[in-house]
């Protein structure tokens, strides 16, 4: 993500490809590291974990990774990127709590 930008191969294959990538990164990053540090027995009780992790991870990350990019040569900071990795956050939190897995915990 913070790699200079003449390092990427040129795939242009639809518009907004960038921010459909954008928002499958942070969905997946936010998803991941959602229940990180809770055991699978405690998840319910746990909110202010999850909540901290969501933060951390599902909004902090998406908000520091951009702003980033205005310092890194050949990449360009762009608010709508941030906007979308935000909006990929938010379903990548709500994805797990609403999709059926076998939460992976430290028992």
């Amino acid at each position: 993500m913070l790699t200079p930008g003449d390092q990427f191969p040129d795939a242009n294959y639809f518009d907004l490809q960038d921010k459909l990538i954008h928002l499958i990164c942070f969905s997946g990053l936010s998803f991941l590291w959602t229940g990180v540090g809770i055991q699978k027995s405690e998840v319910s009780k746990n909110r202010k974990r999850l909540i901290f992790n969501f933060i951390l991870f599902g909004v902090l990350a998406g908000i520091v990774l951009e702003s980033l990019q205005y310092y890194i040569p050949n990449r360009t900071f762009d608010i709508m990127d941030m906007i979308v990795n935000e909006i990929g956050g938010i379903l990548g939190f709500l994805a797990y709590f609403k999709i059926p897995t076998n939460k992976i915990g430290l028992d």
